[in-house]
């Protein structure tokens, strides 16, 4: 006579084995490899999770800010919504190109610290019901709890709030002939950024007309001496502005001062300012197109303590290069670069990346070229330092970065049959892991699927009910898992496992 349990294991036997045709059936239709190519907009962050991967692979791509950055969106090629999530988890089903696009903390132009001011601003008419309205769009800001939009009918006249969303779009109603709009982030506490760059879109009365924006306002401006201390030429560079056909340069005795135009260019680069003034001189740089400039970047500076006839020269330091050693306590180490044009350091800043959080954290300030991070310090997901080297002309326009030291694998895997349908799983302890991950496939060098996991990393055992079919081969891998945050933090997977049953 059969038992309820006999009756209930046989259904999970034929759900289980059902499961595994249909997996093994995806497994043979989803050969096809697409290229997952992954970029920064800014050449101080980095990002990880491209190369080639089989139709239906579930893959992490990771925004990792630099030091005075912070992720702000996805923008995909084909067009894809990406939103803001970070890693983010694409199941491949077709070649793309994802780009992270990272915000500067000070939000520029001299607006609030706390928030960045939106870019992408751009405005177009847009009919319904026979009326006519002007519709505006903006890339979201990170930490932004709503937006304010500002209008005028003159690029350079008074802008006023109209009102404000919490959506990165608008309609505008009653538009005029000529009609700008700057729009503003606001964060949960109240506080509002700079005005971004504005947007123009032209009314004909009759739904004519078109919208355009311009430009946003240039970033990552360098100023480099490239000639000698008694007859310096400074060069000023910055990140090509995608929608600009021109840049202006300007230059202050300050940096809150009054700035005038030194020159222009057709490139991200002015070359020189060969006459600079004596002491500190500080540019900024504007982006120009048809509809218009864009706001001031944030400044550059050059000390020029040989006042262009004679005495030296104090170099900004160049980035320092990193190497870390120890994966439970860590040694940072770095070594600076003093050839021509970089600087002697006289102290340095070291910043650590929080996996966890996603933000960089300043640990110490040394005059030492080392430092020791302890065990509770040391995550064991991507731990990355950023050392900043400083002297008395300030600090390197670029920061030294060293490589991600990961959380390690399980080592001393293995999985053996146990019965006719179990398989016992055993591996190592992995350091400061919370769980771990079982995969599985029908061929050595196929694409892995999700099997079982373990919540607790103390475990190093998991025995796994599967009814494989007599004479066949399956191969197995495992991944180490670490919480924290929203989003978990894996490690590489093992060498495979083959049980035959």
């Amino acid at each position: 006579m059969v038992n309820n349990w006999q009756i209930k294991r046989m259904r999970i036997k034929r759900i289980i084995t059902l499961t595994l045709i249909l997996s093994l059936l995806t497994l043979e239709g989803c050969s096809k490899k697409y290229t997952i190519s992954v970029n920064s907009d800014q050449p101080e962050c980095s990002v990880s999770g491209g190369g080639t991967y089989t139709k239906g692979t579930i893959i992490a791509i990771k925004a990792i800010p630099a030091p005075g950055y912070q992720f702000g969106y996805w923008d995909s090629y084909s067009g894809d919504y990406m939103g803001e999530e970070n890693p983010h988890y694409i199941t491949v089903e077709h070649s793309d190109v994802y780009t992270a696009i990272f915000l500067r903390d000070n939000g520029g132009g001299g607006g609030n610290n706390t928030i960045s001011a939106p870019t992408g601003v751009s405005a177009s008419l847009y009919q319904e019901s026979g009326q006519t309205y002007i519709y505006v769009t903006w890339n979201i800001v990170s930490n932004a709890a709503q937006y304010n939009i500002y209008y005028s009918t003159t690029s350079s006249g008074s802008y006023t709030n109209i009102g404000n969303v919490t959506t990165n779009y608008c309609y505008i109603s009653n538009p005029n002939t000529d009609n700008f709009i700057k729009i503003s982030a606001v964060d949960a506490n109240g506080n509002e950024s700079s005005l971004s760059s504005y947007a123009y879109c032209q009314y004909g009365g009759s739904g004519g007309g078109g919208g355009g924006s311009a430009p946003d306002a240039p970033t990552g401006v360098t100023a480099t001496n490239i000639g000698s201390s008694s007859s310096p030429n400074v060069k000023i560079q910055w990140s090509s502005v995608s929608n600009a056909t021109s840049y202006k340069v300007y230059r202050s005795a300050s940096a809150s001062g009054t700035y005038s135009q030194l020159g222009s260019s057709t490139s991200n680069t002015y070359s020189y300012d060969n006459n600079p003034m004596s002491g500190y001189n500080y540019y900024k740089v504007k982006a120009i197109n048809s509809v218009g400039e864009s706001p001031y970047s944030s400044y550059a500076y050059f000390n020029n303590n040989g006042g262009g006839g004679g005495g030296s020269t104090t170099y900004s330091p160049c980035p320092p290069t990193i190497n870390v050693s120890g994966s439970t306590t860590q040694t940072v180490s770095w070594s600076i670069s003093t050839s021509s044009g970089c600087g002697t350091p006289t102290s340095y800043e070291v910043y650590k990346y929080d996996p966890c959080t996603g933000t960089w954290d300043l640990k110490t300030t040394t005059t030492s070229r080392s430092y020791t991070s302890p065990a509770a310090n040391v995550h064991p997901g991507i731990n990355r330092y950023a050392v900043k080297a400083i002297n008395s002309a300030g600090s390197a326009q670029n920061y030294g970065y060293s490589n991600e030291v990961s959380l390690s694998y399980p080592s001393s895997f293995s999985a053996q049959k146990q019965g006719s349908d179990n398989i016992r799983f055993s591996w190592s302890r992995v350091t400061k892991a919370t769980g771990y991950q079982i995969f599985m496939s029908s061929t050595a060098n196929g694409t892995y699927v999700f099997l079982d996991q373990v919540d607790d990393g103390e475990t190093t055992t998991k025995t796994v009910y599967y009814p494989g079919s007599s004479g066949t081969t399956y191969y197995f891998k495992m991944k180490a898992v670490y919480s924290c945050g929203t989003s978990p933090i894996y490690s590489g997977f093992t060498t495979y496992r083959s049980v035959t049953f």
